[in-house]
């Protein structure tokens, strides 16, 4: 059986080579692995496979699926599948699957925390500061006000496994943790001692801290546009750990925090990736004055460590071997189950 992984022009999960999947998958397998395949090779390397394993980011559009003559199942190595053109695959019957955020839990709910601490207690700028050859910032003083914890609201939107774990974090350190989802059932509040918004607005308004924690959907995409920001405190922090489309663009964030001054983002996710040249960007680079300590930059690192990595890519290898083995496919995106 044929299975080709295609992974993108990004750093590579597989430093090691194929050497995880072929644990899993065993000998009958003929594992191919690529960077990009081009318009020209589609027929001599799609043709033939039983399977596909795409990483997100990379695209899989709809020429590539239907080159595909024989394959049971395309599985994205991560969490996102709109890399992946659905409708192709409904059109050919073909079940593609992801991998469940399981893997990335505890790293994502941690570097989310990590934001939000080093902005409340603007850890970046103590230490920008401190670095300075002017005894003048050798001064906590200058860095006023600084809210103590429990009277710190956090508002977190979407309350699924992710979500979940930074809520009982916060909740650790003495924060006030709301939330929004209006997908989980009534009580959720209750079992996890939480404050339930059922309006986002009212949510989005009374928060010190907002974290998003959303899959990337028709309801989701672009959510965090000119409307969504004007409901913001003044001095509120925005986390976004979950999905880059979920900013309108970043040029509306740019604009934002350059009208909102007290205002602080922490992102590990962009609408474009790796991110073109922009605005924003270059005045964190640059440390412009006006944005300051302000922005929290990481490189979609957040679901990163050595075990998350194995685990996300044994779970892609053990959904082609149940389909091909005949069985279920699991974690199904676009409702096609054969």
């Amino acid at each position: 059986m044929n299975l080709a992984i295609v992974e993108g022009v990004r750093p590579t999960l597989m430093p090691e080579g194929t050497e995880i999947e072929r644990k899993i998958l065993g000998t009958s397998f003929d594992i191919k692995w690529y960077g990009l395949i081009k318009p020209e090779e589609y027929k001599t390397v799609l043709e033939d496979l039983d399977a596909v394993i795409v990483r997100p980011g990379t695209p899989f559009s709809k020429e590539m699926i239907f080159s595909l003559k024989r394959a049971r199942v395309i599985v994205s190595l991560g969490v996102g599948y709109d890399h992946i053109c659905l409708e192709a695959a409904n059109e050919k019957h073909i079940p593609v699957c992801n991998v469940p955020p399981d893997y990335g839990t505890e790293e994502v709910a941690d570097s989310t925390v990590a934001m939000i601490l080093a902005h409340q207690r603007k850890i970046f700028l103590f230490n920008y500061c401190s670095d300075s050859s002017d005894t003048v910032d050798w001064d906590w003083r200058i860095h006023i006000p600084n809210t103590r914890t429990r009277h710190v609201q956090v508002g977190i939107v979407g309350l699924g496994r992710i979500g979940t774990a930074v809520a009982l974090r916060l909740k650790a350190f003495g924060y006030n943790i709301a939330f929004y989802d209006p997908y989980l059932p009534r009580g959720t509040e209750k079992s996890l001692g939480l404050e339930r918004f059922h309006k986002l607005e009212l949510l989005l308004k009374s928060s010190d801290v907002i974290s998003i924690h959303t899959p990337l959907t028709r309801e989701t995409i672009g959510m965090i546009g000119e409307q969504f920001l004007g409901m913001l405190k003044d001095k509120a922090i925005l986390i976004n750990t979950a999905r880059g489309g979920i900013f309108k663009n970043v040029k509306v964030i740019y604009d934002f925090m350059k009208r909102s001054l007290g205002v602080r983002v922490g992102t590990d996710v962009w609408p474009d990736e790796p991110p073109d040249k922009n605005p924003l960007l270059d005045a964190w680079r640059n440390r412009e004055t006006w944005l300051g300590d302000r922005l929290i930059v990481c490189p979609h690192s957040a679901f990163y460590s050595e075990e998350a990595i194995r685990e996300i890519r044994a779970f892609a290898a053990e959904i082609v071997l149940t389909v091909l083995r005949g069985g279920k496919p699991y974690n199904i995106v676009n409702g096609v189950n054969s």
